[in-house]
């Protein structure tokens, strides 16, 4: 689940954002039989994990919705290729939601952050966040939601230190903390498209939500949070 991202809490390999929520793995045909999926993006408050009603999202087509009282929203959206939901709200900061589509129905959960919460990160690890550049935060949860603890996170694009949230609060890594969410967040990339990859953890495979595999590499706009998520098994 993507801060921006996840509750607290086989072989290895790798998965790269440059190539996974509630999901299949994109092997089946599109569900709607009409080259269709239905997606549903579950917004919650990253601090209190509450659904967060009335956020407006725009769809890949450019359909508008607004996240109801549990903080989802659901739109029909093309199979295969990739997607971005776009995220905007009171107190807020722009979210986007990217990630390979695949071919089967899912749902999609991610905190969402406010602007108090990155003021709060930002005052405690003595950073700035200039808003002409955006923040990258990768998700890297198992499937039941629970944080992948151990694994790490890279982009390819410049970045300042990254920052995890552990069970004393924001830190300086790269890594899952125990404890903790299962997000890494790079800040102040310049706007353009990332690459990232994924280290599991020992023992453990990971690959993009939610379409599987490998993900595409992903945009990044100035002043915008750009989600994607991974997940282990």
């Amino acid at each position: 689940m993507g801060v921006g991202c996840t509750a607290t809490d086989g072989t290895q390999d790798t998965g790269t954002l440059g190539g996974s929520a509630v999901a299949g793995d994109g092997s089946n045909g599109d569900t709607n039989g009409d080259g269709t999926v239905n997606a549903t993006v579950l917004l919650l408050n990253a601090t209190s994990g509450a659904g967060m009603a009335g956020l407006d999202v725009e769809s890949p087509a450019g359909d508008s919705g607004q996240s109801g009282a549990d903080g989802s929203v659901s739109f029909p959206i093309d199979a295969g290729g990739t997607f971005e939901f776009r995220v905007r709200g009171n107190g807020v900061l722009d979210h986007l939601v990217f990630g390979p589509t695949g071919s089967d129905d899912f749902v999609y959960p991610t905190f969402v952050a406010t602007e108090a919460l990155l003021d709060s990160v930002n005052g405690s690890l003595g950073t700035m966040t200039a808003p002409e550049r955006g923040i990258v935060a990768v998700g890297i949860d198992y499937e039941d939601l629970s944080p992948a603890v151990g694994a790490t996170a890279s982009i390819g694009a410049m970045h300042d230190s990254p920052w995890v949230i552990g069970g004393m609060g924001a830190a300086f890594g790269n890594t899952v903390p125990s404890g903790g969410m299962g997000v890494v967040i790079f800040p102040n990339v310049p706007p353009g498209e990332t690459s990232v990859t994924v280290q599991p953890p020992p023992g453990r495979t990971c690959s993009a939500f939610p379409g599987g595999g490998q993900m595409p590499n992903g945009p990044v706009f100035m002043n915008h949070v750009t989600v994607v998520t991974f997940h282990c098994r």
